[in-house]
């Protein structure tokens, strides 16, 4: 807490928290403001980098921080001159899933919403859900974003359900056959192991994950 931004001069002076999804865009309301899926511990300077850009596939660097995160120009969104941000690769399927857990999350309460490159509300645009998905799919899930994940359920009580499914992004933006099926329709897959064998008086048996049993 003590290093946390007052006022910074250059990277590294102190830490700010980011609302990956920019507060401007959701006219700062709640619980959006206060919804840790989506807020992170930056370093000042740099988050004043990122300003209110969207994310993108840098083209032409203007600027570059000490761990490689740049702004730049980018061709990310057709007809959108300004600049974008672009995290290192270790954070963007990181970004990705807060932002696939923000559009979900908030689908029905954005009417007050700013739209912008990224987003019509809390709907993804087009251009939007092919960078995150490639960011999804080239940066997969990690133990430090499980272990995240599983501190913002014990003090804020949900889940990103996109750290613990990742599957569900390709089901609602993506190309996944996610079609739902019964108990009845999927095939159970068990194991069984019987001891001692062979008995006289008692027999135990384990059952664990294995081969198919066809009913």
């Amino acid at each position: 807490v003590s290093n946390q931004c007052g006022t910074y001069n250059s990277e590294a002076d102190c830490y700010n928290r980011e609302h990956t999804w920019p507060q401007y865009y959701f006219n700062s309301g709640m619980p959006m403001s206060t919804d840790l899926h989506h807020i992170y511990p930056t370093d000042g300077w740099v988050n004043n980098k990122r300003s209110n850009f969207p994310y993108g596939v840098v083209s032409s660097t203007s600027w570059t921080s000490m761990n490689g995160s740049k702004t730049g120009t980018s061709t990310t969104y057709p007809g959108y001159t300004n600049d974008v941000f672009e995290p290192i690769d270790s954070f963007k399927g990181d970004l990705a899933r807060a932002y696939f857990y923000m559009s979900t999350r908030y689908e029905s309460e954005d009417t007050s919403w700013v739209n912008w490159e990224m987003a019509t509300g809390a709907e993804l645009t087009p251009a939007a859900i092919t960078l995150l998905l490639d960011w999804h799919h080239a940066d997969p899930v990690s133990q430090k974003e499980l272990n995240r994940n599983n501190a913002i359920y014990l003090l804020q009580g949900n889940r990103n359900p996109f750290i613990d499914y990742p599957e569900f992004a390709d089901c609602i933006w993506g190309t996944g056959d996610c079609t739902s099926l019964s108990i009845n329709d999927k095939k159970i897959e068990i194991s069984m192991s019987l001891f001692p064998n062979p008995t006289h008086q008692s027999i135990q048996w384990t059952i664990t994950p294995g081969n198919k049993v066809e009913s």
